[in-house]
């Protein structure tokens, strides 16, 4: 019984983890790199700025601009409150811009990377440590930087209240997967990977990366 339950720490429950990181983090990935979204207001005039579209980008089904040289050109704020439809990726650019990085852009592609390939590969356990190392640092990112998620640190301590129920959730959701994420970085994906099996092909007893 204490043999099993060993076996089951060091290889069922690495599993599972990979398992939850994967379905946490591929379709988030698949969204943004695949799915279009539409930014209004400040959002869209930011995008603008910063290059991601054009000064005459229009969003939305049935709205357009008119390029024919006879019709009325659409004003800045006609155009920002109409929106800009785009790769929903540039959430992540916006949400880099305001952390005042350079290239924003270049940063929402790594982070959609990590979130898309990078869990795909520690589903199957493929240099596992790595991309974990990399969800890590951004599970941290997200946790440290979402207002509600920063609001919930009162709510998590506060069970009963009704209000608290959705920020509570979602620290504590956040929180589980950036520990899930670490301690596959710290002790590798177990035998039940490809990882596992390329180490015990190698003849090697312990995994390493």
């Amino acid at each position: 019984m204490k043999k099993f339950s060993q076996q089951a720490a060091a290889n069922i429950v690495p599993l599972l983890a990979r398992i939850l990181i994967f379905l946490a983090f591929v379709p988030t990935g698949w969204h943004h790199a695949m799915q279009q979204t539409v930014f209004t207001g400040d959002a869209a005039a930011r995008l603008r700025e910063i290059g991601i579209v054009s000064a005459d980008a229009n969003a939305g089904p049935g709205t357009y601009v008119a390029f024919h040289q006879d019709a009325p050109p659409l004003t800045s704020p006609a155009i920002d409150m109409a929106g800009v439809q785009t790769r929903a990726l540039h959430q992540l650019t916006l949400f880099f811009d305001g952390l005042r990085l350079p290239k924003p852009e270049i940063w929402a592609w790594t982070a959609t990377v990590f979130e898309l390939i990078g869990g795909s590969l520690v589903l199957i356990g493929l240099f596992t440590r790595l991309w974990t190392g990399g969800l890590v640092l951004w599970s941290l990112a997200l946790f440290l930087s979402t207002p509600t998620v920063a609001a919930a640190f009162g709510a998590i301590w506060s069970p009963t209240d009704p209000t608290a129920t959705l920020p509570r959730a979602m620290a504590l959701s956040q929180l589980t997967l950036l520990v899930l994420a670490l301690g596959l970085t710290l002790t590798g994906a177990g035998k039940l990977s490809l990882d596992g099996f390329i180490f015990r092909s190698r003849g090697g007893g312990d995994e390493e990366e």
